[in-house]
């Protein structure tokens, strides 16, 4: 299940500064508004892939996910904002680790919000077209969909351990410093060779555990199969249900991984605060100005109805 591309923004800051969640990354300012108009029919035929909806459920997903759309629009993109222009303003300065975590933290709680707010607008009663319509759609899902949605997923994981788990340390390791440059480079810039050593420096250091991310990736899908398969049409039910899927990505209830989980964030905001301060004012400038593109095409979105 992929979350609406409207999030890829938030999460790709995340991804900056080694946030492990499901990212997809944009080309640009126009590409931004471009993923946001076109999410709920993007979101559609993506999650049609994984459940292949039925004649009586498609008109409701489409009208669900329109509906999350305009209650997004007129209330998520204020508060993204918002943080967008904090971030701006924080561009040309120096940042400590502190800080780095505190942002972190900001842009992880608009994102914690956004997926409360979209567990219960699934579940919202009303008289507006769509509001309880996903309620009915995730509790109508039945054993075949269910069965191909695992199926789906074990095939995804497959290919994700053999990419991402297996292989050689310094392999494993030359990807996520790619992966972690390219991302530096979508806000700042291109990097230095001081500046790409330095990450690739803290990645060696940090201990990153592949199995263990691997792991707890198996245990959030185990938990949302779960929650799907115990779902009954009652739309307080549902609510709680997927907010407490929710809640289980952001906290996992397994005490090993939540101790690993802070000891690489911790990392992360290190790492994050030490490669900003080494940008030139030319980088940090470019950020800022990208930061600041961000924020108008959001506040163009906010406006259309």
């Amino acid at each position: 299940m992929s979350c609406p591309a409207y999030l890829s923004l938030f999460k790709n800051l995340l991804k900056i500064i080694g946030a492990a969640m499901l990212l997809m990354g944009l080309q640009g300012c126009g590409a931004l508004r471009l993923a946001y108009n076109q999410s709920p029919l993007a979101t559609y035929w993506y999650a049609d892939g994984y459940l292949d909806f039925n004649a009586s459920q498609r008109p409701l997903v489409k009208a669900a996910l329109d509906d999350i759309q305009q209650w997004h629009r007129q209330t998520q993109l204020p508060l993204y904002i918002e943080t967008l222009d904090k971030l701006q303003q924080q561009m040309p300065k120096d940042m400590s680790a502190t800080q780095a975590c505190t942002l972190f933290t900001e842009v992880q709680g608009r994102l914690i919000v956004t997926f409360d707010g979209i567990a219960g607008r699934l579940q919202s009663e009303g008289q507006k077209e769509g509001q309880g319509a996903g309620m009915q759609v995730l509790a109508s899902l039945d054993n075949a969909q269910l069965a191909q949605l695992q199926k789906k997923l074990t095939k995804a994981n497959a290919t994700y351990r053999q990419e991402n788990v297996e292989g050689t340390a310094p392999k494993l390791r030359d990807k996520r410093l790619d992966q972690a440059v390219s991302r530096a480079e979508s806000l700042y810039g291109n990097l230095t060779s001081k500046q790409e050593a330095l990450l690739d420096a803290r990645l060696e250091a940090s201990g990153f555990e592949p199995e263990a991310f691997y792991a707890e990736r198996l245990r959030r899908q185990q938990d949302l199969l779960q929650t799907l398969r115990n779902l009954k049409p009652a739309a307080a039910a549902v609510s709680s249900n997927l907010g407490g899927v929710f809640a289980r990505v952001a906290m996992s209830p397994d005490p090993n991984y939540r101790d690993y989980s802070q000891r690489t964030r911790l990392q992360a905001c290190q790492t994050f605060a030490d490669l900003h301060n080494s940008m030139s004012p030319e980088q940090r400038l470019k950020a800022a100005r990208k930061l600041q593109n961000y924020a108008l095409d959001l506040r163009a979105l906010s406006v259309q109805r």
